[in-house]
């Protein structure tokens, strides 16, 4: 019953606090009490002076205030005094006060307009005409002739190839749809609706997310260079979320297909791959030919994959302590233990990434500081195991035979600096798309989903490189639809762009 309530009323973060001094004994512990006579003391005549203070006062600092980029675009509005628009003559300006705050202009729509002016070439003769005017009477009317039996050569510019052809929808709008769907989580109908609030009543979903699709369909190629990226890296992350996906068989079904999510902790790439179930057959689409380390939680999948030659599989910390964590009402002596230490650990990986440490200097702090821990909670294991007071159902020996049958797994980040404590990467990698499906709820088809797949690589490949999304579907979209995808378009992936080529 308690641990019900905890699931139902308990806070969802896993936050542990650990006790910094174990001598320090607890603040209303219950002790015996003891009566203790009271002494009888003489009295004494005491005078009391009062001396009065006064009360100390710290200035407070007034706190900075934010400065703005210089980047943003100002709208200046100067605002002078009535008295002197009305008499200027009689002020001299000595000087400004600027006030710099931010505003807000609501999200503009324009129509782009392409003109290609038809230019006729014209003839030879017509040319020898104006510069030779001294021609006889007889020349001009036989030029004339002439001139009547040719046609004039027209020349006209191409319009540049676009993502839809004979389409009425640029490839900025497109990046916007993609932004809203994909980044923020908006679902389709309500991107409609701000269509309409512009004034833009005409476009039906429909066709939005037909554009959608077609963008994803283009990026195709660019998404196989994204995976190849990945898998060479010899380093992934591996993780599985669900999505809901209607059913073409039966009208108003859906069945609950799966978003597999690779990430590449040394490129910070990721790419996402669709599949209906949540088997082996379905990793093996990807992972069928994958030789290197796999990092993941505990999935009857991964296990079985890493059991393949040339497959190294590691496991991911935090899912071990939420074992522990789960078991710290029932047992928290012992729980407390383990959290305590796994806590050093995670203080160890703070301070190599706050101060910026490279691999090799991050494998030395971890023999150092992080492996002595590691090898005290195997012996603690061990231990425990043999005890036999913990219940074999219990939460507690549940956690620590789940650790320890891992625990070579779990200790590998130790031995090499460029592994990850933990799976946490990917898992948060993978967030949107459960933070989607409460906005669209589910997706139209099994090709709808592998689609927004596609995206989703794209999208959190940016947002993993802090690559501002917009402006790269706007300069990447008109690219793709003008120019082939060869395997040197690899190097237009979010990961490998020079972000200062996208600002215009």
């Amino acid at each position: 019953m308690s641990e019900l309530r905890r699931l139902v009323f308990g806070a969802k973060r896993e936050r542990h606090v650990a006790n910094e001094n174990p001598q320090q004994g607890v603040l209303f512990e219950n002790e015996p009490q003891t009566v203790v006579e009271p002494k009888v003391e003489p009295k004494v005549e005491k005078k009391v002076v009062e001396i009065k203070t006064k009360p100390s006062k710290t200035k407070k600092k007034a706190p900075a205030r934010n400065v703005f980029p210089e980047s943003i675009p100002r709208e200046e509005e100067v605002i002078v005094p009535q008295e002197v628009a009305e008499n200027a003559d009689d002020f001299v300006k000595i000087g400004d006060d600027i006030t710099e705050l931010l505003a807000y202009k609501p999200a503009e729509i324009h129509v782009k307009k392409i003109v290609r002016p038809r230019f006729a070439r014209k003839s030879k003769k017509e040319n020898s005409q104006e510069n030779s005017q001294d021609n006889s009477q007889e020349n001009s009317q036989d030029t004339e002739q002439d001139t009547e039996q040719e046609l004039p050569q027209i020349i006209q510019a191409l319009i540049p190839p676009r993502l839809i052809p004979k389409g009425i929808v640029d490839e900025t709008l497109i990046a916007q749809i993609i932004v809203e769907k994909i980044q923020f989580h908006t679902p389709v109908h309500r991107f409609a609706k701000k269509m309409k609030q512009l004034g833009i009543d005409f476009i039906k979903q429909k066709n939005l997310h037909n554009w959608l699709h077609r963008a994803a369909e283009s990026l195709l190629p660019l998404y196989y260079l994204l995976q190849e990226e990945v898998l060479n890296t010899g380093y992934i992350q591996a993780d599985e979320t669900r999505i809901q996906v209607l059913s073409k068989l039966k009208k108003n079904a859906s069945h609950r297909g799966q978003m597999w999510v690779y990430f590449a902790p040394t490129i910070k790439a990721t790419f996402f791959n669709y599949e209906p179930t949540r088997s082996t057959e379905a990793a093996d689409v990807i992972l069928a030919a994958y030789q290197g380390v796999l990092q993941c939680d505990g999935y009857s999948v991964y296990q079985e994959i890493g059991q393949r030659d040339g497959v190294i599989l590691i496991y991911c910390m935090a899912h071990g302590r939420r074992k522990f964590y789960d078991a710290k009402e029932s047992e928290p002596d012992l729980a407390n233990f383990y959290l305590d230490r796994v806590q050093q650990l995670y203080k160890i990986e703070a301070r190599a990434r706050n101060e910026g440490m490279n691999h090799e200097q991050r494998l030395k702090l971890r023999q150092e500081k992080a492996l002595p821990i590691l090898k005290e909670l195997k012996l603690w294991f061990l231990d425990k195991t043999a005890d036999r007071t913990l219940l074999p159902k219990s939460k507690i020996r549940q956690a620590i035979e789940y650790n320890l049958s891992r625990w070579d797994g779990l200790m590998a980040y130790a031995y090499d600096g460029k592994l990850e404590i933990d799976n946490n990467l990917v898992e948060n990698t993978i967030r949107p798309v459960a933070l989607g499906r409460k906005n669209y709820l589910f997706a139209g088809s099994n090709d709808a989903a592998q689609n927004l797949a596609i995206l989703y690589s794209i999208v959190g490949t940016c947002e993993k490189n802090n690559i501002n999304v917009y402006q790269y579907l706007n300069w990447l979209l008109p690219k793709i639809a003008q120019e082939k995808i060869t395997p040197d378009a690899v190097n237009w992936l979010p990961h490998r762009i020079d972000p200062a080529i996208l600002v215009k």
